[in-house]
């Protein structure tokens, strides 16, 4: 044990060190010192000699803990060593029986909680995100205790879910996201999913579907036969076309975000692949349409409301746009190359592209973050560069659905 003497420190001495804002390390005698940090974190430390060996245990910040019930513990620890226990070991005892009762279920609840539901995602990837943990990694991983966890468990789980090598790919970004939270919290000090490669497991990534690019012509055949699938579809893929939003964006559209008199739609931050909010210029062409979707929703406040009673209150189903299309193919109401509802943004930008529209106001109108970009223009403001793009765009777009040839050839850049 350190030599005992008597209090050396005082309250007044310890908070002129704290406003000096040094490091400091001072005892106060009998072991127990009082350190500051550069970074300004004050403790509590007590040194003392258990089995001819140095040891030193933190009893607690300051001013958690004052000057008076720091030297209170500090001397009933040197009773426990004086009896010939150790209370450093006995910490890290504790420490490691708390870490021995996280399973992975527990480190999932609490990721859940504070990473997943904290407000930093969107609602799309909220949504998978629970999938995944619901799903697929509680059912294999959640009985074990998170220390427990090796690599061949996550390859297992991987091979057990029996998905495409794009979702088990997701499940193991998933799962090494949970590790990584448990590192956070000090529970592992390996995540059992890093050094896992999908191209070990499965081969190389599978080809990425080509993005479609509707033609012309095959604009006009769709537009003239569109209502072939119902009348609120029509409209959607006529708004996704024109508006060059992404499908989830529409469906989960609010009136209260439509303003047909600034002529502005608003996609709040939640609902964006980049979580942030921006306006979407509403054009005379699709502000009609908006005005038949809106006489078709009745007093629903979604501007494409739930069509079955399973639905009711809410928003369409995400996929009810795409079967639709899928259907019509099917039946041969559409005589074009199979497309999805997201192709109608490359349809979009390969068409501005062509009408003159430089590249980087086309990667705008997509909402696309664009380097270089991003202090140029504030994206809660009207874009006037955007607006007249999608102008350009829904002439071309209101042309191709009356059957005709668009003969307007860009002189230079339409829209610089």
């Amino acid at each position: 044990m350190a030599k005992r003497g008597s209090n050396l420190l005082s309250d007044l001495q310890i908070r002129r060190w704290i406003a000096g804002g040094e490091s400091v390390a001072k005892s106060d005698g009998d072991g127990l010192t009082f350190t500051l940090s550069a970074a300004g974190t004050a403790t509590w430390v007590l040194r003392y000699r258990f089995a001819n060996r140095s040891r030193e245990l933190t009893i607690g910040n300051y001013p958690d803990i004052g000057l008076g019930a720091a030297r209170k513990l500090a001397s009933e620890q040197r009773v426990a060593i004086d009896k010939g226990q150790d209370p450093a070991a006995q910490k890290r005892a504790e420490r490691q029986q708390l870490k021995a009762a996280w399973t992975v279920r527990r480190v999932i609840t609490d990721f859940k909680e504070k990473v997943v539901d904290a407000g930093q995602l969107s609602a799309r990837t909220r949504k998978a995100k629970h999938w995944d943990l619901d799903n697929i990694i509680l059912p294999k991983l959640g009985p074990f205790n998170v220390q427990d966890v090796t690599p061949p468990d996550v390859v297992d789980m991987l091979d057990r879910s029996g998905r495409t090598w794009a979702m088990q790919n997701r499940f193991l970004t998933t799962a090494g996201q949970v590790f990584d939270h448990a590192i956070g919290r000090q529970l592992i000090r390996i995540n059992p999913a890093a050094g896992i490669k999908m191209k070990a497991l499965m081969g190389p990534r599978p080809p990425v579907r080509k993005r479609v690019m509707l033609k012309e012509g095959e604009l006009r055949t769709l537009l003239s036969s569109v209502d072939e699938i119902g009348t609120e579809n029509a409209l959607a893929l006529k708004i996704l076309l024109a508006t060059c939003v992404r499908t989830w964006e529409l469906i989960t559209a609010r009136w209260e975000h439509v303003d047909f008199e600034r002529g502005t739609w608003l996609i709040p931050a939640e609902k964006v692949k980049t979580r942030v909010a921006f306006l979407v210029p509403i054009t005379p062409t699709v502000a009609a349409w908006l005005k038949e979707l809106r006489h078709l929703a009745g007093d629903s406040e979604w501007v494409l409301p739930g069509r079955s009673s399973k639905r009711a209150g809410s928003h369409v189903g995400r996929s009810t746009l795409g079967a639709a299309i899928s259907r019509a193919f099917e039946r041969g109401q559409l005589d074009i190359r199979r497309f999805t509802p997201h192709d109608t943004r490359s349809t979009a930008k390969g068409h501005m592209r062509n009408l003159g529209v430089s590249r980087e106001i086309s990667e705008i109108a997509l909402n696309h973050t664009l380097k270089g970009m991003e202090g140029i223009y504030d994206v809660r403001e009207e874009i006037p560069e955007r607006r007249q793009a999608l102008e350009l765009w829904a002439m071309f777009l209101a042309t191709c659905e009356r059957g005709e040839i668009w003969n307007v050839v860009p002189i230079g850049r339409a829209v610089a």
